[in-house]
Formats: C-alpha cells, sequence, structure tokens
C-alpha cells in the first residue's frame, strides 16, 4: 500500500513541476503581452486587441499552476508563532490537521468551479474582446485545484507518520 502511496505521490510531484513550468511560461506571456502592448501603443498609436484580457486570464492560469509547487515547498507565508511552542510530535499533528482541512477545501472549490464550468459551458459565455471561451480556463483551474489538494493530501499523510515516527 505505501508503495503505491509512493507511486502516486511522485507522478502528481511531477505534475506539480510541470505545472510550475507552465505558470513560468504564463509569465513570460504576460510580460511579452504587456511589452507589445506598450510599444504597440506608443510606435503606432494601436493597442493589442484583447491584451487586457490575455494578461487577466494568463495571470489566473499563472497562480492556479504555481499553487501546488508552492505548497510542496512550503513558500506560503505562514504564521505559525503559537505551534512552534508545541512538541514535535503535535506540531506534526497539528499540521497534518491543517493539511487534511487544507485538502477538503480545495476539492470543495474543486467541485465549485467544475459546476460553475459548465454551466457557463451551456450558456457559452466567453469573454468580451476576442470571444474565447471561458469554460476551458475553469476546467483547467479545477485540475491545478486537485494537483494542489493532493499535495496537501500527501503532506498530510507525511505530517502523521512524523508524528508517529519514534524517532
Amino acid at each position: 500500500m505505501n508503495n503505491m502511496i509512493g507511486k502516486i505521490e511522485k507522478v502528481v510531484n511531477k505534475i506539480a513541476d510541470l505545472q510550475q513550468i507552465i505558470s513560468n511560461l504564463f509569465l513570460l506571456l504576460i510580460m511579452a503581452i504587456i511589452t507589445f502592448d506598450v510599444l504597440s501603443r506608443n510606435i503606432f498609436n494601436k493597442p493589442v486587441k484583447g491584451a487586457f484580457e490575455m494578461t487577466e486570464l494568463a495571470s489566473a492560469m499563472l497562480v492556479f499552476f504555481a499553487l501546488a509547487i508552492t505548497h510542496r515547498h512550503n513558500d506560503h507565508v505562514t504564521i505559525d508563532f503559537l505551534v512552534e511552542r508545541f512538541s514535535k510530535k503535535v506540531q506534526h499533528v497539528i499540521n497534518g490537521i491543517v493539511e487534511l482541512l487544507i485538502t477538503a477545501v480545495l476539492f470543495f472549490m474543486a467541485l465549485h468551479i467544475f459546476d460553475n464550468g459548465v454551466r457557463l459551458m451551456g450558456r457559452m459565455t466567453t469573454t468580451t474582446d476576442l470571444a474565447l471561451p471561458i469554460h476551458p480556463f475553469l476546467f483547467v483551474i479545477t485540475f491545478t485545484l486537485i494537483i494542489f489538494a493532493l499535495t496537501a493530501l500527501f503532506k498530510a499523510v507525511t505530517c502523521f507518520r512524523m508524528a508517529v515516527n519514534k524517532k
């Protein structure tokens, strides 16, 4: 059983690593869009059509693609002045419980975002300037949240293992 969980965790970690690369590409895309938009406005007196929409959507994608890797490396802002006063065992239990709560909230969010994507797909909702359908972005966000949730779940398992470890 531990071997299977380890294999699944490796796959999730590989996906999170790939998501980090994709989020970096979205950052480069945002930089390019803004640069071309500014140059186009100043040189040709004509802005890039849909630059705001593309920047907005790429920003959302950048954030969601970066969540899992950020969580895996503990790069979120944390306030733990109370928890650090407890023994290591209690700290691991508390961190495990927090990770389980994060997992539950993320699965709940993913479900609702997926439902919203299905609803927007049925309505054929698009962006204003470029008429891009919105639902594919919500489906991608759902996937990234599921990877984030699985990352939190594996961190919870690790925390609980560390809590029961005799060392």
